[in-house]
């Protein structure tokens, strides 16, 4: 992606005929995209560089929707470094700017979610239940435009796995188990990633319970599923439960797991040099 936006992308946006708006918002997008591949594999700071370039370029090209998108996204990163700050303020900022134009139901319920993840990381139960049921609402209401090319879709089971998180953070576990089988629910086998962090928050909460076995099965599962899915994040939160499960090595299910996780972090071990290089959570137990 780097590669084809330096020797695609970056000519046209200088080039001495100057770039037109469309070239500028596509510019955008893909670095955006960037940004999150960056992510995935644990390059924290490099994908909020990314986020902070794709925002400037989306600003050249005058699109406001693809504006706001990349503000969720760097909410969401916000939020996953600890900052829930910052979380609240690019969503508020997305929201404030497209409260004067045609409804983006999709977008608009995103943005929401990502301020009640903010608001969960504040532990303030009442605010994020609030903006979770208007997420819902957004969910619900008619689009006034078109769906733009360049801004992800988010539906209910994207909303619900931004709920488990909510919840998880809140220490609700009952509520982030029944959201995360909800996300299972609405996700397909074949959306392995999808459903990979629709599970993990499940892992988590039978954690909390003490429901160690269950848990490491089903964490295993999680591993098996997703042994040819190159991202970092999903191997570093189940990493991240190992210290949690260590008393119990001596059960059957909790050896299986520590065992098969060995050998993923072996197979994986390209994706694990993310917390050194840039300090972010080690633990996804506790940072989500």
């Amino acid at each position: 992606m780097i590669n084809y936006l330096r020797s695609e992308v970056c000519p046209q946006l200088v080039g001495s005929g100057g770039a037109s708006r469309a070239t500028f918002t596509a510019a955008a997008a893909f670095t955006e995209m960037a940004g999150w591949m960056a992510h995935d594999v644990g390059r924290t700071l490099a994908a909020e560089r990314h986020f902070s370039r794709a925002l400037d370029l989306a600003r050249a090209g005058d699109d406001r929707f693809i504006e706001a998108h990349i503000l969720a996204s760097m909410s969401h990163l916000a939020n996953y470094r600890r900052n829930p700050i910052a979380g609240m303020e690019y969503p508020h900022r997305a929201l404030v700017m497209l409260a004067d134009g045609p409804r983006y139901p999709v977008l608009e319920a995103r943005l929401i979610a990502m301020q009640a993840r903010a608001r969960a990381g504040l532990r303030r139960p009442r605010e994020t239940a609030d903006l979770l049921i208007r997420a819902e609402w957004a969910l619900a209401a008619s689009p006034a435009v078109e769906h733009s090319q360049w801004v992800s879709g988010f539906d209910e089971g994207a909303l619900a796995a931004e709920a488990a998180r909510c919840m998880y953070d809140l220490v609700d576990i009952a509520g982030a188990e029944r959201q995360a089988h909800r996300v299972v629910e609405l996700r397909a086998d074949d959306r392995l990633r999808s459903r990979a962090f629709g599970q993990l928050p499940l892992v988590a909460a039978l954690l909390r319970r003490g429901e160690v076995p269950a848990a490491c099965s089903l964490a295993t599962r999680v591993l098996d599923a997703t042994q040819h899915l190159g991202s970092f994040l999903v191997v570093e939160q189940l990493a991240g439960f190992r210290r949690t499960v260590e008393p119990h090595r001596r059960n059957t299910s909790v050896a299986a797991f520590t065992a098969r996780l060995d050998e993923a972090l072996v197979a994986r071990r390209w994706l694990c040099h993310g917390p050194a290089e840039d300090g972010y959570p080690s633990t996804r137990e506790e940072a989500w």
